[in-house]
């Protein structure tokens, strides 16, 4: 049996394409009519994400802030503050809550769902827009004019004119 070592390694080399430090980054787009498309939105630089990260790795820096008090320094998981009760928390529930907007579509009259070409993307896509308000028959509110606070009047006494006397004039 041989050991590998620098003179005896294994011929087979794997190759891997070379980059140039950007990784793009993509986005889901829905246009208006409904279509779904994947878009190249920017670049994310590989290096500066992460040389980011160099003083949450540092030893030191954990350990300073732990004597500061800082008990979420040594934590794994970071806390995260707000009402997810509503929220799903699996990927079943999150296709139920799909399952149900698109049969909340389908319960629509016809002639609605005809608006949007009977497809749910395209309906809950133009949620807040004209044609939605028009085809569902919302009237948009009309914002009633701002009441313009009126500044405060400062009024100065009336002080009846004293005559100046001047002296030597008595």
């Amino acid at each position: 049996m041989l050991f590998r070592t620098k003179y005896n390694r294994n011929k087979e080399v794997f190759k891997s394409t070379s980059g140039d430090g950007y990784q793009p980054t993509y986005k889901m787009r829905v246009h208006e009519d409904g279509k779904r498309e994947l878009e190249k939105v920017g670049r994310i630089d590989l290096y500066a994400q992460i040389q980011s990260y160099k003083d949450s790795c540092d030893i030191n820096y954990i350990l300073e802030r732990f004597a500061r008090g800082d008990e979420s320094a040594l934590s794994k998981i970071q806390g995260v503050y707000g009402d997810f009760t509503a929220m799903p928390t699996n990927l079943a529930e999150l296709q139920q809550r799909v399952v149900d907007a698109e049969a909340l579509f389908y319960n629509l009259p016809v002639d609605i769902r005809a608006e949007f070409n009977h497809s749910p993307s395209e309906f809950y896509s133009a949620i807040g827009t004209d044609k939605f308000n028009k085809a569902v028959g919302i009237t948009p509110q009309v914002d009633p004019q701002p009441i313009i606070d009126p500044q405060p009047v400062i009024s100065t006494p009336q002080v009846d004119p004293q005559p100046v006397v001047q002296k030597g004039e008595i």
